[in-house]
């Protein structure tokens, strides 16, 4: 019943814009704005295999499974085939999106666009999958003569080879400013949280070239706006790993208050969620300044209290860092329904798992897991 209603609410919501394209630009329009909407929804899939593809392989039990008397490629087949469940979820989004769009231009058109769908949802969450993979299946000396999935399973639970670090330089400084140099150098030295500032990053860059895809003003705007959220979305995954990823049996022993914790890591949402919404602000010249000063406020507040709701979990669930960000990123896509259903009611949604959170930051020092 939930994906039928999903369902439905797409179909409106698309449906509208399918109108108006149509009214202004004929059947062409149509199939130019779903075929862009199918594209989001391939791309998106391929982002949940990668995912899932992570987190197996995050936890793979090689060795075992190499026992097996399997050829290497059913393996690997299986293991496609898991990371592709989650990324079902995208089928009744896109089948809305195709159906909204089936009477506005000829049915060889429909027929043809939804068969490219699912051969791009197929490629996509193969080269999402594939992606997950290769940092784990790299291997070194003979090993690289193996297929790329036997170097995986080889190394599925072999330890980590720990590179040798230099010596400590004892320095004096705050214990807000010791965190955030430790956040500088593990962000980048970590697969997980560097991943998540890789993305945000390129969020952010896609947003900048919304302003120019020759969309009017307003439209552009708010292309821009979904490419910032996203970014925002990914900076507040970064700060639920770094968060989750302190070791708990050490951090909870230091002379460090929850103030200190928070407030280091708020401060650092803060100051890029800002760089990120002044950098729009600064291409929307479209507009005159003191609408892009608005802009720069209106986007600023949203964009941090996403950011803050990571910090949030990732402070009242640590250390389980992956169980945080299921969450984080679920109640997002709560969230996002919402908007769908509702128009604003997401981010009423948003600031009701901000304030819930925030009730619950005072048990830092006895956390959920306890």
């Amino acid at each position: 019943v939930l994906v039928v209603l999903l369902g439905a609410f797409t179909f409106w919501q698309v449906r509208i814009p399918f109108d108006g394209a149509h009214f202004k630009g004929g059947a062409l329009a149509t199939l130019r704005l779903e075929a862009l909407a199918l594209a989001a929804a391939a791309i998106a899939a391929g982002s949940l295999a990668h995912w899932r593809q992570s987190v197996l392989a995050a936890k793979l039990p090689g060795p075992e499974w190499l026992a097996l008397p399997v050829p290497a490629s059913l393996v690997a087949r299986h293991l496609l085939a898991e990371s592709r469940l989650p990324a079902l979820a995208m089928a009744p989004l896109a089948f809305a999106v195709w159906l909204a769009g089936l009477d506005l231009m000829p049915w060889l058109w429909s027929a043809l666009l939804i068969t490219l769908y699912l051969v791009a949802w197929l490629e996509c969450t193969r080269v999402g999958a594939a992606l997950a993979r290769a940092p784990r299946a790299r291997g070194e000396g003979a090993s690289r003569a193996l297929p790329a999935l036997m170097r995986l399973l080889v190394s599925g639970r072999s330890p980590r080879q720990v590179r040798p670090m230099p010596a400590a330089r004892w320095r004096r400084c705050s214990p807000a400013h010791a965190l955030v140099r430790l956040d500088q150098i593990l962000s980048w030295r970590a697969l997980g949280p560097r991943t998540r500032l890789l993305g945000a990053l390129i969020a952010c860059i896609l947003s900048s070239v919304a302003w120019w895809s020759g969309a009017a003003p307003l439209l552009a705007r708010a292309q821009s706006f979904v490419g910032f959220a996203i970014a925002s979305a990914f900076l507040g995954g970064w700060v639920v790993l770094r968060t989750c990823g302190d070791p708990s049996d050490l951090l909870r022993q230091l002379p460090l208050s929850f103030g200190t914790l928070w407030r280091a890591r708020f401060v650092q949402l803060a100051v890029v969620v800002g760089l990120f919404a002044l950098a729009q602000a600064g291409f929307a010249t479209a507009f005159p300044m003191p609408a892009r000063i608005g802009q720069w406020v209106a986007w600023f507040v949203p964009g941090l209290a996403i950011a803050t709701l990571g910090l949030h979990y990732g402070i009242t669930l640590h250390p389980r860092g992956e169980v945080a960000e299921n969450l984080y990123y679920g109640w997002l896509g709560v969230a996002l329904c919402a908007s769908l259903m509702i128009p604003l009611m997401g981010w009423a949604v948003v600031l009701a798992g901000l304030v819930h959170s925030s009730l619950r930051l005072s048990r830092w020092r006895t956390p959920e897991v306890a």
